[in-house]
């Protein structure tokens, strides 16, 4: 054969191997981002309208967990279908995993490499057997915008009777690494210093807790331990405090790591990609802050819909941890967990929490947002017959806000 020809042949292989890749490529980013873009999920007597009861379950037998059917089946709750909504996350975090993602890898201390911005790892395989671990820093590096403000109350709701304790938040979240810019805008202004987001808290009410304050730093490298610092103002001194991930929070249901499905660190648990499951889910609600009913008012009752999930099971290797496992049934499209199943150490069930998110349509001054709009929780515990609840009344998206917002001067002029 002609040297030449070799060229030639051998240039043709590596072109048809160049686009395959990148057709591969292109349909993984629409099976991640794009799952609906064929036609919305369709199931028999699953129809738009169709009532899930007590009375009317077999329908949707196969498209529900166990322990969640199970609930359904003793009457604790109901619910109508709706149509699939498609809740795309923003198109700059879309571009940066397009972008991107193809040079992240897992390195040998179990932390990225490669990752800049985007989904670190769009297309999952079950048979990898590093597909849980991939699915737990997709989960760590969702999109959640660049800041996140949130005003809300959250509930310890027995199943008869007022509250137990109400307390009422505002609550922040602001990322300064791993995020695509935008309009010309550089968000990343803490990636010298390695921290990933800041949260903040302020306590609004009751009067015992009246201006309460905290901060946390999360760092990027997950093997660092976060920040935390507790404004009092009976002592209107600020000081660094260390808080335990799997700690209970205000004496609820919640441990510190279970907000908004799992807050914690990766190397927290031994994950495991147990699948993809086609289920029906409270998500897509029509309101700025979701509606509860059912047994105790604990419940998702706005219309839930059929949506494609991954299920992840997250094993805590802390010895005695309060439970033996957990599973989360995380959303394709938006990669945010939509319920987590919990298990005591015996591997019963123990609780069930509802992670809730809107169509921004139905969110004033959100219409626009293309990021999971957080519209409440609740954090069913069977065992003490209780729910932590997060209710809703506000959220924005994107606003900026003062370089200084974070500062701890700040926050302590912010204090009586």
């Amino acid at each position: 054969m002609p040297k030449q020809f070799c060229r030639v042949f051998i240039s043709l292989v590596c072109l048809v191997a160049q686009l395959a890749h990148a057709e591969l490529s292109s349909n993984v980013i629409q099976q991640m981002f794009y799952p609906y873009a064929n036609g919305m999920p369709s199931v028999d007597g699953l129809a738009p309208g169709t009532r899930i009861s007590q009375d009317s379950w077999e329908a949707a037998q196969e498209y529900l967990p166990q322990e969640i059917l199970e609930r359904i089946k003793a009457g604790e709750f109901t619910f109508t279908v709706q149509d699939t909504t498609n809740l795309p996350v923003s198109e700059g975090f879309i571009a940066a995993t397009t972008h991107y993602a193809e040079h992240v890898k897992i390195g040998a201390d179990g932390e990225l490499a490669g990752y800049v911005a985007g989904l670190p790892f769009p297309g999952l395989d079950p048979a990898d057997p590093q597909a849980g671990l991939k699915a737990a820093w997709n989960l760590r590096y969702r999109d959640f915008g660049n800041i996140m403000q949130v005003w809300n109350t959250f509930r310890l709701v027995p199943e008869s009777g007022p509250p137990e304790r109400e307390i009422e938040n505002y609550y922040v979240v602001a990322y300064g690494m791993h995020r695509p810019q935008t309009d010309g805008v550089n968000p990343n202004k803490w990636e010298k210093d390695g921290v990933l987001y800041k949260e903040f808290y302020h306590i609004l009410a009751p009067f015992d807790l009246k201006n309460s304050m905290g901060l946390k730093l999360r760092y990027d490298r997950d093997r660092d331990n976060d920040d935390n610092w507790l404004y009092s103002p009976t002592s209107r001194k600020i000081r660094k405090i260390i808080v335990k991930q799997d700690e209970a929070t205000y004496d609820s249901g919640f441990l510190n790591e279970d907000v908004l499905g799992y807050w914690g660190y990766v190397r927290a648990c031994q994950w495991k990609l147990l699948g993809t499951r086609r289920l029906l889910v409270p998500a897509g609600v029509k309101a700025a802050s979701a509606t509860f009913g059912g047994r105790g008012n604990w419940y998702p009752v706005d219309p839930w819909e059929l949506r494609d999930l991954f299920e992840l099971e997250c094993t805590p290797t802390a010895n005695r941890h309060l439970y033996s496992k957990r599973v989360l049934y995380i959303d394709k499209q938006m990669f945010t967990p939509v319920y987590v199943l919990f298990y005591d150490e015996k591997g019963k069930h123990q609780k069930t929490l509802f992670e809730l998110y809107g169509n921004p349509q139905y969110n004033p001054g959100n219409e626009h947002v293309r990021v999971p709009l957080w519209v409440g929780e609740s954090m069913v515990d069977y065992e003490n017959s209780l729910s932590s609840m997060t209710i809703v009344s506000k959220s924005v998206y994107n606003i900026p806000l003062p370089d200084e917002f974070f500062n701890l001067d700040r926050i302590m002029a912010r204090g009586p």
